[in-house]
């Protein structure tokens, strides 16, 4: 089964990088968005220093949306939203603010879901962006940790805030990568000395369980009747973004960049996601996995399994050492 999965993910990573430029070929160039398209809605956007989620944030913030920028890199997020705000005319209507975030200390997420939540406000899109590829790790598996586990506190600690907005949806970027790996909790505390330890199955297996995590999610907020929050992944392409740049100076292969997506052509999808009505239309049970090209598209097998989701709910919820009732309390309070 194992072998299976990295196979069929080996093939659709290839698929993927020949097919993508070809299949992108009539979207629009950058910019995406209009004018005043956000005005009103309040974005909040992990990782969004560079690549994907600076691009994310720099086309919401111009579309008019008070978009927070949820990053670890504070003086560098700082001095991206003073350049915004002194390279725009209309300098007023630049609603951009800098919040502490570091994805490795659940401490941090749990203070920025409470500085976030004393002030009240309906939050209408959450884009948990924020993602990392490691090649050593030690402690809690720094891709789990990174890619799923923390995004998924967030998320649940941000939900009261999703609720208050009449409509909201949380986009997680996901990547094809999550078809190479099979989900094994056993893994998910691996260290660099594990004999099994693979850089690459650690890295899918995340986004694997990302997705899984939040299809479950959005099903059991179907069950509860509430449709106004709308959970969507969607994978941006194969990306030269800083993780790819990473690979080379580890030199895990040469990469051809001619193919790759620019970290704006990207941001397509997710902004796509985040603001298109058709992705509604095509939700089932508040959810949809989309492709780099802006069209829904399958999960892997694993993520299509109802009992193996629900595994990976139950693993998650006991790491953040939560009990399996603390989403009903959210939603009943």
């Amino acid at each position: 089964m194992e072998r299976e999965a990295w196979l069929r993910g080996i093939w659709e990573m290839v698929k993927e990088g020949v097919s993508q430029r070809l299949l992108s070929w009539h979207l629009p160039s950058p910019p995406f968005l209009i004018p005043n398209q956000l005005s009103g809605l309040t974005v909040i956007v992990t990782g969004c220093t560079s690549g994907i989620g600076l691009c994310v944030a720099r086309e919401m913030v111009m579309a008019g949306a008070h978009v927070i920028m949820a990053c670890r890199n504070v003086e560098g997020a700082n001095r991206i939203a003073s350049e915004w705000t002194e390279d725009t005319h209309n300098s007023k209507d630049i609603l951009v603010e800098v919040m502490p975030l570091d994805l490795l200390s659940l401490a941090s997420v749990h203070s920025f879901g409470e500085e976030w939540n004393r002030r009240g406000m309906p939050l209408h899109l959450l884009i948990n962006n924020a993602g990392a590829f490691y090649m050593k790790e030690d402690g809690i598996e720094r891709h789990m940790q990174v890619n799923h586990i923390a995004p998924a506190l967030l998320t649940l600690l941000l939900l009261p805030s999703l609720l208050k907005a009449p409509f909201s949806r949380i986009v997680n970027v996901n990547s094809v990568a999550h078809h190479c790996a099979l989900i094994d909790p056993t893994r998910w505390k691996s260290k660099i000395n594990d004999g099994d330890f693979n850089a690459i199955r650690a890295y899918g297996e995340s986004k694997l369980a990302q997705l899984m995590f939040i299809k479950t999610l959005a099903a059991k907020l179907y069950k509860k009747k509430i449709t106004s929050i709308q959970c969507i992944t969607v994978n941006p392409g194969i990306v030269n973004t800083n993780m790819v740049k990473q690979q080379q100076k580890h030199k895990i292969a040469e990469w051809k960049l001619f193919w790759m997506f620019s970290p704006a052509e990207g941001a397509r999808s997710v902004l796509f996601c985040s603001t298109n009505e058709s992705v509604v239309k095509n939700t089932v049970e508040c959810f949809a996995h989309y492709s780099s090209v802006c069209t829904p598209t399958k999960e892997a097998p694993q993520a299509m399994d109802v009992n193996s989701c629900f595994d990976v709910w139950k693993k998650t919820m006991e790491m953040l050492d939560l009990d399996m009732d603390h989403l009903s309390r959210l939603i009943d309070v």
